[in-house]
C-alpha cells in the first residue's frame, strides 16, 4: 500500500503564513482532516483496490459521514460500505452467481478528544460494525467492535505525529463457521508540514498482529490529498492512498485508494 508521490516537501515560512500570497493564506486556514484532533463534518466517497495476489484481487467502495457535536470534541461517523469481490460471486460463500458486488458490514463511530492544547492531545474511538454483509466474504459475519486510542503532539516544525492502538474484537464469540476476530494494531501515523498548504502527505506506518491465527505483519500507507476549492458549501478534496505489507503472514501484497471528500461545511 505505497506509492512515492513527489513534488512535496517540509516547510520554510513562518507559521503564521505571512509571507505566503493571499490563495496560500486561505488554504493554511482551512481544516483538511489530517489533524486527528481537529474534527469537522465531512462527507466522502473511496474505493480501495486490494491486490491479494497474483491471480487474485478485490475492491471495497466507502461512502462515509461525520459530523462533530456538543463543543465539537466529539463526533460520531457512519460509513457504509460495498464489498467488491468474486467472493461474493461464489455460493458457497452465500453469494449470488454474477454479483460480485454487495453491501458489507455498515459501521458508526463515536470519537472524543478528551484532551487539547497547543502542543499535544489525545482521543479515543469505539467503531461498531453491524452485522449488515450480504455474502459471509463480504464482512465479518458477526458483530465487531473496534476501539482505539492516540496520542498526538504538534511538533515544533508544524508536523503532527500522533501513534495509535487499535484493537478489534468479535462481540459475539466467532461467526457461523465459528471463526472470531481478535486484532492488535500499533499504528504510527505522521502529517509532515508542506510548503504549499493546498497539498498535504501523511505517513501511516503499522504493525498489527491477528491473535487468533497468530500471525504478525506489517503495512505502510501515504495520502496525498489537494484541496480543490469550495464545494458543496464546504471545501473540497482529492486524495490518494497507495500502500504496502510486509511479512510472511501478510493478507494482501498492496493497496491503492482514491477518494473525495467535502470538509467544514
Amino acid at each position: 500500500m505505497i506509492l512515492t508521490l513527489a513534488g512535496l516537501s517540509t516547510p520554510s515560512f513562518a507559521q503564521d503564513g505571512s509571507n505566503l500570497p493571499e490563495i496560500q493564506r486561505d488554504f493554511e486556514e482551512i481544516n483538511n482532516g489530517t489533524n486527528p484532533t481537529l474534527l469537522t463534518t465531512q462527507f466522502g466517497v473511496q474505493y480501495q483496490f486490494n491486490q491479494i495476489n497474483s491471480n487474485l484481487n478485490t475492491g471495497l467502495f466507502e461512502a462515509f459521514y461525520t459530523k462533530p457535536f456538543g463543543d465539537g470534541s466529539r463526533a460520531f461517523r457512519l460509513t457504509v460500505p460495498g464489498s467488491d469481490s468474486p467472493f461474493n460471486a461464489n455460493p458457497i460463500f452465500g453469494g449470488q452467481p454474477g454479483v460480485e458486488f454487495t453491501l458489507g458490514d455498515i459501521s458508526l463511530t463515536y470519537i472524543d478528544v478528551f484532551h487539547l492544547t497547543e502542543r499535544n492531545g489525545a482521543a479515543f474511538t469505539f467503531e461498531l460494525f453491524l452485522d449488515t454483509a450480504q455474502t459471509d466474504r463480504a464482512g465479518y459475519g458477526q458483530f465487531v467492535g473496534e476501539t482505539s486510542a492516540f496520542y498526538a503532539w504538534f511538533l515544533s516544525n508544524g508536523a503532527i505525529f500522533a501513534p495509535a492502538w487499535v484493537q478489534t474484537f468479535g462481540l459475539q464469540g466467532g461467526n457461523a463457521q465459528g471463526v472470531n476476530v481478535n486484532t492488535t494494531t500499533l499504528d504510527f501515523y505522521y502529517v509532515p508540514k508542506l510548503k504549499n498548504p493546498r497539498f498535504y502527505l501523511t505517513f501511516d506506518p503499522a504493525i498489527i498482529h491477528d491473535w487468533e491465527n497468530d500471525k504478525t505483519f506489517g503495512s505502510l500507507q501515504v495520502t496525498a490529498g489537494m484541496l480543490t476549492g469550495k464545494a458543496f458549501g464546504g471545501d473540497g478534496q482529492v486524495f490518494i492512498k497507495p500502500g504496502i505489507l510486509f511479512g510472511g503472514d501478510r493478507p494482501a501484497e498492496w493497496s491503492i485508494q482514491v477518494g473525495y471528500k467535502v470538509l467544514n461545511f
